[in-house]
């Protein structure tokens, strides 16, 4: 074959085999080579076999995976995010740029759109580039097998947006529960006691599941019902067609409060085509903070996260820990939020149904100061 030609040709100059050379000769991405080597990750059978056999073939020692991938340093950090539609994450990257390019390092991107095996084909390819330290956004940390990957090699790596992932990641992000806390102490506030949740991908994004643990966390405790959920997709027909069932099946219901801000739009977008008017019939909450909100009508209510600062601080603790050699520290730096009021909530029109319990109110001005310490 031509790849053990190759490889014969490698040896006999003495040239260093490195992970890619046995993902090549096994057949198989990087990231499943480091699983099956440091015993990180699942993998099937046939593709272990295969691994270990190149692996031998090519005299790649196990305990070289780490540094044959940093042996030569490039100077470069791998960012995966899932998507550069949302501005939250724009954000992020133009953080980590700065930062990068500040200390003499460059960025190298990929976009996952949401999914778990696109995750993987991207740290493969960044693996593949020899990034010497990987800034990342996941779908889901419990379930990710990208996490898994990494963990097993002896490269710095960094989660953002992802909190509270478990484990020891290193992360860098806002505590999603307590902001959407806050949220639902801000719709408390405003009269709203019957609230939608609105997320897409919910099962698969613990940003929207900590979310609405939350929000549920904030009406249960102000007596209200439990927040129905909706879970959509950006498609503006059926998002419609979501908003519209939601609204027959609950009538009552006085405000949404969207996972994220692209999302939020989108509602104020389709309860219009609905006929309902933003905020005198239902109130909008955004979760983001992106800058468009401000510029739209009505302006957007939302939670203000710092995405950029998430960016630098990633990439300065990716850089701390490749120029003193060491591992990113596994600690969680959770950061500050707020609370920006907008033109989509209101006050609910009518008064407080009969057997409800009032709440004492707040003004919007005392939570708009609320930041994540309510956690620490």
């Amino acid at each position: 074959m031509v790849f053990a030609k190759e490889d014969e040709n490698r040896a006999d100059m003495n040239t260093k085999v490195t992970i890619k050379d046995v993902a090549v000769r096994a057949g198989c991405s990087i990231a499943t080579v480091s699983r099956v080597l440091n015993k990180s990750g699942p993998a099937s059978a046939a593709s272990r076999e295969r691994v270990i056999a190149a692996a031998g073939d090519l005299g790649f020692q196990f305990n070289e995976l780490g540094r044959s991938l940093q042996s030569q340093r490039t100077r470069t950090i791998g960012v995966i995010v899932p998507t550069l539609a949302n501005p939250v994450f724009a954000d992020a990257i133009e953080g980590i740029q700065a930062t990068a390019d500040d200390s003499g390092y460059q960025m190298l991107l990929n976009c996952a759109n949401y999914d778990p095996a696109r995750e993987e084909q991207c740290l493969s390819t960044l693996l593949g580039k020899q990034v010497d330290a990987v800034i990342l956004t996941v779908s889901d940390p419990a379930t990710s097998e990208t996490l898994a990957s990494l963990r097993g090699l002896e490269l710095p790596y960094c989660l953002i947006f992802n909190q509270n992932a478990g484990d020891g990641h290193p992360e860098v992000g806002v505590d999603n529960t307590a902001a959407a806390d806050i949220v639902g102490d801000v719709l408390v506030t405003h009269g709203h006691r019957n609230v939608a949740f609105v997320a897409v991908r919910f099962a698969t994004s613990d940003r929207s599941r900590q979310r609405y643990a939350g929000l549920c966390q904030a009406m249960t405790r102000a007596g209200c019902a439990e927040p129905q959920l909706l879970e959509v997709d950006y498609e503006p027909k059926n998002l419609e067609l979501a908003l519209a069932g939601l609204l027959a099946r609950e009538p009552q219901t006085t405000a949404l409060f969207a996972s994220n801000d692209m999302l939020a739009l989108a509602c104020i977008r389709g309860l219009r085509a609905l006929g309902k008017n933003v905020p005198d019939d239902i109130s909008v909450i955004g979760f983001d903070g992106i800058s468009i909100g401000d510029l739209v009508d009505p302006s957007l209510a939302t939670i203000v996260t710092p995405g950029r600062e998430m960016g630098r601080q990633a990439a300065e603790m990716m850089i701390t820990a490749l120029e003193t050699n060491g591992r990113a520290p596994g600690d969680s730096r959770a950061l500050s939020f707020t609370f920006r009021p907008g033109g989509s909530l209101a006050p609910r029109a009518t008064g407080t149904p009969t057997g409800e319990r009032s709440l004492p109110r707040r003004s919007t001005s005392q939570l708009h100061l609320i930041t994540n310490r309510r956690s620490e």
